[in-house]
Protein backbone atom coordinates (compact mmCIF):
# COMPACT_ATOMS: atom_id res chain seq x y z
CA UNK A 1 0.00 0.00 0.00
CA UNK A 2 1.68 3.48 -0.95
CA UNK A 3 1.72 6.30 1.57
CA UNK A 4 -1.14 7.88 -0.28
CA UNK A 5 -3.66 5.14 -0.15
CA UNK A 6 -3.00 5.35 4.08
CA UNK A 7 -3.89 9.31 4.01
CA UNK A 8 -6.98 8.68 1.75
CA UNK A 9 -7.52 5.96 4.77
CA UNK A 10 -7.54 8.30 7.11
CA UNK A 11 -9.99 10.78 5.35
CA UNK A 12 -12.42 8.63 5.09
CA UNK A 13 -12.57 7.47 9.03
CA UNK A 14 -12.84 11.52 9.59
CA UNK A 15 -15.82 11.87 7.41
CA UNK A 16 -19.26 12.87 8.75
CA UNK A 17 -20.40 9.68 7.85
CA UNK A 18 -17.18 7.69 8.84
CA UNK A 19 -15.99 4.52 6.87
CA UNK A 20 -13.85 2.55 8.86
CA UNK A 21 -13.95 -0.28 6.54
CA UNK A 22 -10.52 -0.35 5.31
CA UNK A 23 -8.73 1.17 8.16
CA UNK A 24 -7.93 -2.82 9.18
CA UNK A 25 -5.50 -2.38 6.57
CA UNK A 26 -2.87 -0.20 8.60
CA UNK A 27 -2.35 -2.99 10.76
CA UNK A 28 -0.71 -4.90 7.81
CA UNK A 29 1.91 -1.40 7.40
CA UNK A 30 5.15 -1.72 8.17
CA UNK A 31 6.74 0.54 11.28
CA UNK A 32 8.41 3.13 9.07
CA UNK A 33 5.10 3.56 7.18
CA UNK A 34 3.03 4.05 10.07
CA UNK A 35 5.35 6.71 10.94
CA UNK A 36 4.89 8.57 7.89
CA UNK A 37 1.76 8.55 8.47
CA UNK A 38 1.94 10.12 11.83
CA UNK A 39 3.99 12.88 10.25
CA UNK A 40 1.94 13.36 7.96
CA UNK A 41 -1.34 13.79 9.90
CA UNK A 42 0.65 15.83 12.26
CA UNK A 43 1.27 18.17 9.13
CA UNK A 44 -2.67 18.31 8.13
CA UNK A 45 -3.59 19.09 11.73
CA UNK A 46 -5.97 16.09 11.99
CA UNK A 47 -3.97 13.55 14.35
CA UNK A 48 -6.68 14.54 17.20
CA UNK A 49 -9.70 15.09 15.31
CA UNK A 50 -8.44 11.33 13.92
CA UNK A 51 -8.23 9.85 17.59
CA UNK A 52 -11.25 11.63 18.65
CA UNK A 53 -13.46 10.41 16.12
CA UNK A 54 -12.17 6.99 16.49
CA UNK A 55 -12.78 7.03 20.35
CA UNK A 56 -16.19 8.83 19.77
CA UNK A 57 -17.50 5.81 17.31
CA UNK A 58 -15.64 3.01 19.39
CA UNK A 59 -13.13 2.42 16.70
CA UNK A 60 -10.23 2.18 18.21
CA UNK A 61 -9.48 -1.78 17.79
CA UNK A 62 -9.53 -1.20 13.89
CA UNK A 63 -5.96 0.39 13.70
CA UNK A 64 -2.71 -0.86 15.32
CA UNK A 65 -2.16 -0.34 18.85
CA UNK A 66 1.29 1.54 18.83
CA UNK A 67 -0.45 3.84 16.01
CA UNK A 68 -3.16 4.47 18.84
CA UNK A 69 -0.61 5.03 21.75
CA UNK A 70 1.47 7.32 19.24
CA UNK A 71 -2.10 9.96 19.15
CA UNK A 72 -2.70 9.28 22.57
CA UNK A 73 0.68 10.95 23.47
CA UNK A 74 0.36 13.86 20.91
CA UNK A 75 -3.18 14.52 22.37
CA UNK A 76 -1.75 14.44 26.26
CA UNK A 77 1.43 17.03 25.16
CA UNK A 78 -1.15 19.02 22.69
CA UNK A 79 -2.90 19.45 25.79
CA UNK A 80 0.05 21.27 28.03
CA UNK A 81 1.01 23.00 24.82
CA UNK A 82 -2.60 24.65 25.05
CA UNK A 83 -2.39 25.76 28.11
CA UNK A 84 0.59 27.32 27.51
CA UNK A 85 -0.26 29.10 24.75
CA UNK A 86 -3.70 30.27 26.67
CA UNK A 87 -1.24 31.46 29.42
CA UNK A 88 0.47 33.13 26.53
CA UNK A 89 -3.12 34.57 24.99
CA UNK A 90 -3.92 35.92 28.04
CA UNK A 91 -0.77 37.78 28.60
CA UNK A 92 -0.98 39.43 25.43
CA UNK A 93 -4.72 40.12 25.57
CA UNK A 94 -4.27 42.08 29.14
CA UNK A 95 -1.45 43.89 27.66
CA UNK A 96 -3.44 45.01 24.89
CA UNK A 97 -6.27 46.38 27.48
CA UNK A 98 -3.94 48.29 29.22
CA UNK A 99 -2.47 50.15 26.12
CA UNK A 100 -5.68 50.91 25.21
CA UNK A 101 -6.13 48.96 21.71
CA UNK A 102 -9.06 48.00 19.98
CA UNK A 103 -8.50 44.21 18.26
CA UNK A 104 -10.26 41.01 17.88
CA UNK A 105 -8.70 37.75 18.22
CA UNK A 106 -8.45 35.91 14.41
CA UNK A 107 -8.91 32.07 13.58
CA UNK A 108 -6.57 30.30 16.91
CA UNK A 109 -8.67 30.38 19.94
CA UNK A 110 -11.69 31.94 18.41
CA UNK A 111 -12.19 28.94 16.02
CA UNK A 112 -13.78 26.76 19.33
CA UNK A 113 -16.15 25.77 19.22
CA UNK A 114 -17.52 26.67 16.16
CA UNK A 115 -14.73 24.95 14.00
CA UNK A 116 -13.49 23.17 16.38
CA UNK A 117 -15.24 21.48 19.73
CA UNK A 118 -12.27 22.15 22.25
CA UNK A 119 -8.98 23.92 21.81
CA UNK A 120 -7.33 20.90 22.70
CA UNK A 121 -7.60 19.47 19.73
CA UNK A 122 -5.82 22.12 17.54
CA UNK A 123 -2.45 22.35 16.22
CA UNK A 124 -1.81 26.11 16.79
CA UNK A 125 1.62 27.88 15.94
CA UNK A 126 1.14 31.61 16.53
CA UNK A 127 -2.04 34.08 17.34
CA UNK A 128 -3.37 36.47 15.13
CA UNK A 129 -4.61 39.76 16.07
CA UNK A 130 -6.82 42.21 13.69
CA UNK A 131 -6.69 46.05 15.19
CA UNK A 132 -7.56 49.15 14.29
CA UNK A 133 -5.47 52.00 12.31
CA UNK A 134 -5.50 53.80 14.91
CA UNK A 135 -4.74 51.28 17.69
CA UNK A 136 -1.60 49.62 15.50
CA UNK A 137 1.02 51.91 17.55
CA UNK A 138 -0.14 51.14 20.93
CA UNK A 139 -0.21 47.47 19.30
CA UNK A 140 3.06 47.47 18.71
CA UNK A 141 3.83 49.36 22.15
CA UNK A 142 1.95 46.52 23.60
CA UNK A 143 3.85 43.70 21.81
CA UNK A 144 6.94 45.24 23.04
CA UNK A 145 6.36 45.02 26.84
CA UNK A 146 5.51 41.58 26.31
CA UNK A 147 9.08 40.34 25.14
CA UNK A 148 8.46 40.92 21.53
CA UNK A 149 10.65 42.45 19.12
CA UNK A 150 9.19 43.11 15.32
CA UNK A 151 10.26 41.02 12.70
CA UNK A 152 8.96 42.00 9.81
CA UNK A 153 6.32 43.81 7.43
CA UNK A 154 4.22 41.11 5.98
CA UNK A 155 1.62 41.50 3.19
CA UNK A 156 0.08 45.19 3.25
CA UNK A 157 -1.52 45.67 6.42
CA UNK A 158 -0.29 42.75 8.35
CA UNK A 159 3.30 43.42 10.83
CA UNK A 160 4.73 39.99 12.35
CA UNK A 161 6.20 40.57 16.21
CA UNK A 162 8.10 36.82 17.53
CA UNK A 163 10.16 36.58 20.97
CA UNK A 164 14.02 35.88 20.18
CA UNK A 165 14.34 32.49 18.27
CA UNK A 166 17.48 30.61 19.96
CA UNK A 167 16.52 26.83 18.91
CA UNK A 168 17.67 25.75 15.31
CA UNK A 169 14.96 24.43 13.77
CA UNK A 170 14.97 20.96 12.62
CA UNK A 171 12.63 18.77 10.71
CA UNK A 172 12.84 15.99 13.80
CA UNK A 173 10.96 19.21 16.16
CA UNK A 174 8.14 17.97 18.40
CA UNK A 175 5.65 19.90 17.21
CA UNK A 176 3.75 19.17 20.18
CA UNK A 177 6.17 20.69 22.55
CA UNK A 178 5.52 23.85 24.62
CA UNK A 179 6.89 26.67 21.91
CA UNK A 180 10.27 28.13 22.70
CA UNK A 181 10.12 30.43 20.29
CA UNK A 182 6.25 32.75 19.74
CA UNK A 183 5.14 35.11 17.21
CA UNK A 184 2.18 37.64 16.57
CA UNK A 185 0.72 38.77 13.00
CA UNK A 186 -1.07 42.13 13.73
CA UNK A 187 -3.33 43.42 10.88
CA UNK A 188 -4.96 46.26 10.39
CA UNK A 189 -6.84 44.99 7.20
CA UNK A 190 -8.92 41.62 6.00
CA UNK A 191 -8.10 42.04 2.40
CA UNK A 192 -6.56 39.40 0.43
CA UNK A 193 -3.88 40.40 -2.16
CA UNK A 194 -1.65 37.73 -2.73
CA UNK A 195 -0.19 35.68 -5.64
CA UNK A 196 -1.84 38.03 -7.98
CA UNK A 197 -5.17 37.72 -6.94
CA UNK A 198 -7.11 39.91 -4.65
CA UNK A 199 -10.24 39.51 -2.67
CA UNK A 200 -12.18 42.27 -0.58
CA UNK A 201 -12.87 40.06 2.69
CA UNK A 202 -15.57 41.70 4.36
CA UNK A 203 -14.26 43.25 7.92
CA UNK A 204 -17.00 43.51 10.86
CA UNK A 205 -17.43 47.13 12.38
CA UNK A 206 -15.70 47.20 16.00
CA UNK A 207 -18.74 48.17 17.36
CA UNK A 208 -20.27 44.54 16.37
CA UNK A 209 -17.58 42.33 17.65
CA UNK A 210 -18.58 39.33 20.05
CA UNK A 211 -16.80 38.54 23.47
CA UNK A 212 -15.80 35.17 23.67
CA UNK A 213 -15.11 33.04 26.67
CA UNK A 214 -12.74 30.45 26.88
CA UNK A 215 -11.26 28.63 29.49
CA UNK A 216 -12.15 31.47 31.27
CA UNK A 217 -10.57 34.40 29.31
CA UNK A 218 -13.13 36.30 27.85
CA UNK A 219 -12.05 37.98 24.24
CA UNK A 220 -13.12 39.75 21.31
CA UNK A 221 -13.92 37.82 18.33
CA UNK A 222 -15.53 37.83 14.94
CA UNK A 223 -19.17 37.48 14.57
CA UNK A 224 -19.90 33.99 13.01
CA UNK A 225 -20.77 35.08 9.45
CA UNK A 226 -17.35 37.14 9.20
CA UNK A 227 -15.35 34.21 11.06
CA UNK A 228 -16.37 31.61 8.23
CA UNK A 229 -15.60 34.08 5.51
CA UNK A 230 -12.03 34.37 6.92
CA UNK A 231 -11.63 31.23 7.33
CA UNK A 232 -12.36 30.41 3.38
CA UNK A 233 -10.65 32.85 2.30
CA UNK A 234 -7.14 31.62 4.34
CA UNK A 235 -7.61 28.43 2.95
CA UNK A 236 -7.89 29.58 -0.64
CA UNK A 237 -4.80 31.60 -0.12
CA UNK A 238 -2.90 28.45 0.77
CA UNK A 239 -4.55 26.63 -1.90
CA UNK A 240 -2.96 29.00 -4.13
CA UNK A 241 0.44 28.65 -2.39
CA UNK A 242 0.61 24.90 -3.23
CA UNK A 243 -0.57 23.73 0.05
CA UNK A 244 -3.90 23.47 2.64
CA UNK A 245 -3.95 21.93 5.70
CA UNK A 246 -6.86 19.25 5.41
CA UNK A 247 -7.70 20.42 8.95
CA UNK A 248 -8.96 23.88 8.08
CA UNK A 249 -11.23 21.68 5.57
CA UNK A 250 -12.07 19.59 8.19
CA UNK A 251 -13.20 22.83 10.49
CA UNK A 252 -14.84 24.38 7.85
CA UNK A 253 -16.89 21.33 7.48
CA UNK A 254 -17.88 21.01 11.43
CA UNK A 255 -18.71 24.69 11.34
CA UNK A 256 -21.32 24.04 8.26
CA UNK A 257 -22.79 20.95 9.75
CA UNK A 258 -23.13 23.43 13.41
CA UNK A 259 -24.87 26.17 11.83
CA UNK A 260 -26.51 23.92 8.51
CA UNK A 261 -30.25 25.45 9.35
CA UNK A 262 -29.28 29.08 10.46
CA UNK A 263 -30.29 30.08 7.13
CA UNK A 264 -30.09 33.94 8.44
CA UNK A 265 -26.62 33.65 8.89
CA UNK A 266 -25.95 31.96 5.37
CA UNK A 267 -27.50 35.09 3.86
CA UNK A 268 -25.27 36.97 6.07
CA UNK A 269 -22.37 35.26 4.71
CA UNK A 270 -23.57 35.64 1.08
CA UNK A 271 -24.20 39.37 1.71
CA UNK A 272 -21.03 40.18 3.58
CA UNK A 273 -19.09 38.24 0.19
CA UNK A 274 -21.40 40.07 -2.33
CA UNK A 275 -21.77 38.65 -6.12
CA UNK A 276 -18.38 39.05 -7.40
CA UNK A 277 -17.55 36.45 -9.53
CA UNK A 278 -14.53 35.40 -8.53
CA UNK A 279 -15.08 35.81 -4.37
CA UNK A 280 -18.00 33.41 -5.63
CA UNK A 281 -15.36 31.01 -7.44
CA UNK A 282 -12.93 31.34 -4.82
CA UNK A 283 -15.56 30.36 -2.18
CA UNK A 284 -16.95 27.53 -4.48
CA UNK A 285 -12.96 25.86 -4.70
CA UNK A 286 -13.08 25.76 -1.09
CA UNK A 287 -16.59 24.49 -0.59
CA UNK A 288 -16.42 21.76 -3.32
CA UNK A 289 -13.08 20.97 -1.95
CA UNK A 290 -14.16 20.62 1.36
CA UNK A 291 -16.98 18.34 0.51
CA UNK A 292 -15.03 16.08 -1.84
CA UNK A 293 -12.85 15.40 1.35
CA UNK A 294 -15.35 15.41 3.53
CA UNK A 295 -19.09 14.94 2.24
CA UNK A 296 -22.19 16.73 4.14
CA UNK A 297 -25.05 18.33 2.76
CA UNK A 298 -24.63 21.88 2.10
CA UNK A 299 -26.81 24.83 2.55
CA UNK A 300 -28.88 25.28 0.01
CA UNK A 301 -28.50 29.55 -0.11
CA UNK A 302 -24.61 28.64 -0.13
CA UNK A 303 -24.52 25.91 -2.38
CA UNK A 304 -27.06 28.26 -4.80
CA UNK A 305 -24.80 31.25 -4.24
CA UNK A 306 -21.01 29.62 -4.97
CA UNK A 307 -21.46 25.71 -6.18
CA UNK A 308 -24.12 25.97 -8.85
CA UNK A 309 -22.07 28.24 -11.26
CA UNK A 310 -18.59 26.93 -11.16
CA UNK A 311 -16.58 27.07 -13.77
CA UNK A 312 -15.29 23.70 -15.86
CA UNK A 313 -11.96 24.40 -14.50
CA UNK A 314 -13.08 24.47 -10.79
CA UNK A 315 -14.58 21.54 -11.06
CA UNK A 316 -12.08 19.40 -13.24
CA UNK A 317 -9.21 20.60 -10.91
CA UNK A 318 -11.50 19.31 -7.62
CA UNK A 319 -12.49 15.74 -9.24
CA UNK A 320 -8.91 15.58 -11.06
CA UNK A 321 -6.24 17.04 -8.39
CA UNK A 322 -8.27 18.35 -4.89
CA UNK A 323 -7.76 14.82 -3.42
CA UNK A 324 -4.32 14.78 -4.65
CA UNK A 325 -3.53 17.70 -3.11
CA UNK A 326 -4.99 17.16 -0.25
CA UNK A 327 -3.14 14.60 0.40
CA UNK A 328 0.79 16.26 -0.57
CA UNK A 329 3.36 16.51 2.02
CA UNK A 330 3.95 20.13 3.54
CA UNK A 331 5.86 21.26 0.38
CA UNK A 332 2.70 20.80 -1.34
CA UNK A 333 2.13 20.25 -4.83
CA UNK A 334 2.21 22.80 -8.18
CA UNK A 335 -0.45 21.64 -9.89
CA UNK A 336 -2.63 24.07 -7.98
CA UNK A 337 -1.56 26.65 -10.82
CA UNK A 338 -4.20 24.71 -12.74
CA UNK A 339 -7.01 26.30 -10.84
CA UNK A 340 -5.01 29.50 -9.82
CA UNK A 341 -5.52 30.57 -13.55
CA UNK A 342 -9.34 31.26 -12.98
CA UNK A 343 -8.19 33.65 -10.48
CA UNK A 344 -5.79 36.15 -12.56
CA UNK A 345 -6.98 38.60 -15.64
CA UNK A 346 -4.03 39.72 -16.87
CA UNK A 347 -2.62 37.18 -19.51
CA UNK A 348 0.97 39.20 -18.57
CA UNK A 349 1.35 38.94 -15.14
CA UNK A 350 0.43 35.21 -15.12
CA UNK A 351 2.87 34.32 -17.50
CA UNK A 352 5.44 36.27 -14.91
CA UNK A 353 4.06 34.69 -11.99
CA UNK A 354 4.07 30.74 -13.74
CA UNK A 355 7.58 31.48 -14.27
CA UNK A 356 8.40 32.59 -10.84
CA UNK A 357 6.40 29.45 -9.45
CA UNK A 358 7.96 26.88 -11.67
CA UNK A 359 11.48 28.46 -12.00
CA UNK A 360 12.07 30.22 -8.02
CA UNK A 361 15.27 31.64 -8.64
CA UNK A 362 17.17 33.13 -5.49
CA UNK A 363 13.49 32.99 -3.79
CA UNK A 364 14.38 30.04 -1.59
CA UNK A 365 12.42 30.30 1.17
CA UNK A 366 14.15 30.54 4.83
CA UNK A 367 14.14 28.78 8.21
CA UNK A 368 13.72 32.26 9.95
CA UNK A 369 16.24 34.24 12.06
CA UNK A 370 17.61 32.43 14.54
CA UNK A 371 19.78 34.77 17.19
CA UNK A 372 22.76 33.04 18.47
CA UNK A 373 25.96 33.91 19.86
CA UNK A 374 29.44 31.55 18.99
CA UNK A 375 30.84 29.78 16.13
CA UNK A 376 29.28 26.44 17.14
CA UNK A 377 25.52 28.02 17.12
CA UNK A 378 26.12 29.61 14.04
CA UNK A 379 27.56 26.64 11.87
CA UNK A 380 24.11 24.79 13.18
CA UNK A 381 21.98 27.29 11.32
CA UNK A 382 23.99 27.55 8.47
CA UNK A 383 23.68 23.78 7.86
CA UNK A 384 20.02 23.71 8.89
CA UNK A 385 19.01 26.55 6.33
CA UNK A 386 21.41 24.53 3.23
CA UNK A 387 19.42 21.08 4.30
CA UNK A 388 16.15 23.38 4.07
CA UNK A 389 17.28 24.91 0.52
CA UNK A 390 18.56 21.73 -0.74
CA UNK A 391 15.22 20.19 0.00
CA UNK A 392 13.12 22.98 -1.82
CA UNK A 393 15.33 22.82 -4.94
CA UNK A 394 14.62 18.84 -4.85
CA UNK A 395 10.85 19.79 -4.89
CA UNK A 396 11.17 22.40 -7.85
CA UNK A 397 13.28 19.90 -9.67
CA UNK A 398 10.57 17.14 -9.48
CA UNK A 399 7.69 19.31 -9.94
CA UNK A 400 9.52 20.37 -13.10
CA UNK A 401 9.27 16.82 -14.43
CA UNK A 402 5.94 16.28 -13.22
CA UNK A 403 3.88 19.30 -13.93
CA UNK A 404 4.11 18.53 -18.18
CA UNK A 405 2.69 15.22 -17.72
CA UNK A 406 -0.16 16.15 -14.97
CA UNK A 407 -0.72 19.17 -17.35
CA UNK A 408 -2.15 16.71 -20.04
CA UNK A 409 -4.11 14.54 -17.70
CA UNK A 410 -5.76 17.72 -16.15
CA UNK A 411 -6.59 18.94 -19.97
CA UNK A 412 -8.42 15.38 -20.28
CA UNK A 413 -10.07 16.09 -17.21
CA UNK A 414 -11.53 19.75 -18.54
CA UNK A 415 -12.62 18.44 -21.69
CA UNK A 416 -14.83 15.83 -20.21
CA UNK A 417 -16.05 18.20 -17.79
CA UNK A 418 -16.93 20.46 -20.47
CA UNK A 419 -18.74 17.73 -22.72
CA UNK A 420 -20.85 17.32 -19.41
CA UNK A 421 -21.85 20.62 -19.36
CA UNK A 422 -19.81 21.64 -16.29
CA UNK A 423 -21.92 20.05 -13.98
CA UNK A 424 -21.01 20.82 -10.45
CA UNK A 425 -20.44 17.02 -8.35
CA UNK A 426 -21.71 17.81 -5.04
CA UNK A 427 -23.14 20.68 -5.65
CA UNK A 428 -26.41 19.61 -4.66
CA UNK A 429 -27.27 20.64 -0.80
CA UNK A 430 -28.68 17.05 -0.60
CA UNK A 431 -26.37 14.72 -2.43
CA UNK A 432 -22.83 14.96 -1.65
CA UNK A 433 -19.99 13.40 -3.28
CA UNK A 434 -17.52 11.28 -2.71
CA UNK A 435 -13.67 10.68 -3.33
Amino acid sequence: MRDRDRRVLTLAALRPVPDFSRLCQLRRSSVAALRRLLRWLDESGLALYLLTQLQSHKALDQVPPDFVDALKRRLAANRARTQAMLNEFTRLVDSFDRNGVRFCALKGFSLTPEFCPAAHLRHQTDFDFLVTPHSLENAKRAMRSCGYDQEQMGEPGEVTFATPLRHVPSPNDDIYAIPRHREVDLLSTLRLSTHGVTIQTPMASFDDLETRVLHGISFPALPAAEMFCLQVMHAFKHLLGSWVRASWLFEIGHFIDRRYDDEKLWRAVISRMGRDVKTQNAFGLVISLTNALFPRPIPEPLADWCLQKLPPRITAWVAHLGLKTAVADLDGAKFTLFVHREFVDDRGLWASYVKDRIFPVGRWSSIGRVATTGIGPKLRVSASQWRHSMHRFVFHVQSMFSLPLEAIRFRYALRSVERQGGVVAGASAKVPYTV
